[in-house]
């Protein structure tokens, strides 16, 4: 597994990046610092190989979350990859 956000720190949104050995099922997903899930930007099962997926820094709703770090999750069932990324809003 290899997980990577771009740029970071970011403004408006990032970019994260994965790669996937083989296919398999997954889920990418967002929390705060409190260690609550914020966003979930994939579930499912994907193929081997790199993927990426945009994050804008909003919930659901579409609200932006505050200036702070974030952790990003890429779990799978052989493991798990944690990236922090930092959200700055000006």
């Amino acid at each position: 597994l290899h997980l990577l956000n771009y740029p970071n720190p970011f403004n408006s949104s990032t970019y994260i990046r994965y790669t996937l050995p083989e296919t398999q099922s997954i889920i990418l997903s967002i929390y705060n610092l409190a260690g609550q899930k914020i966003a979930t930007l994939a579930d499912g099962i994907y193929s081997a190989g790199s993927h990426v997926v945009q994050w804008k820094g909003q919930n659901p709703l579409g609200h932006t979350h505050a200036s702070s770090i974030y952790i990003c999750r890429l779990q799978t069932a052989t493991g798990q990859q944690l990236t922090q990324q930092l959200l700055l809003l000006r």
